[in-house]
C-alpha cells in the first residue's frame, strides 16, 4: 500500500510539473501574442479547468481508497494480534496442565512403590 501511496504521489509530482511546464509555455504564449491575446488565458483556464478538477477528484477518490484499506488492514492486524495472544495463553495453560500431570503420575508412581530402576531391571529380567 504504500508502493501505491508512492506511485500516487508521484503521479501527482509528475502532473503539477506538467501543470507548471503548461503554465511556463502560456506566460511565453502570452508575451508573443500581447496584448491583443489577453482574453486567451481565461480561455485556456476555461479549458484546463475540468481535466484539472477530475484529475484532483481522482487522486482524492485512491486516497480515500487507500486510507479505507489501511483502515482494514489496521482492524486484521488487531483481530490476528487477539488471536495470537489468545494462543500464547493457551499455550501457557496447557504447558502448566500438563507439569502438574507429570508430577502427578510421578506421585502416583511414588505412592505405587514404583521405583523405575527397579522396575527396568525386572522387566528385562523377565523377557530373558
Amino acid at each position: 500500500m504504500k508502493k501505491k501511496i508512492a506511485e500516487l504521489e508521484g503521479s501527482l509530482a509528475d502532473q503539477n510539473s506538467n501543470i507548471e511546464t503548461i503554465d511556463h509555455r502560456f506566460a511565453s504564449l502570452e508575451s508573443i501574442i500581447g496584448p491583443s491575446g489577453a482574453g486567451l488565458s481565461e480561455v485556456v483556464e476555461v479549458i484546463l479547468s475540468p481535466a484539472v478538477a477530475k484529475i484532483n477528484e481522482q487522486i482524492e477518490a485512491m486516497k480515500a481508497e487507500m486510507n479505507h484499506k489501511f483502515g482494514l488492514q489496521i482492524a486484521e492486524n488487531k483481530r490476528m494480534q487477539q488471536h495470537l495472544s489468545t494462543s500464547k495463553r493457551e499455550n501457557q495453560a496447557m504447558k502448566n496442565r500438563l507439569v502438574a500431570l507429570e508430577e502427578r503420575v510421578k506421585n502416583l508412581e511414588l505412592e505405587l512403590g514404583g521405583d523405575d530402576e527397579y522396575d527396568d531391571e525386572e522387566e528385562a529380567k523377565a523377557m530373558d
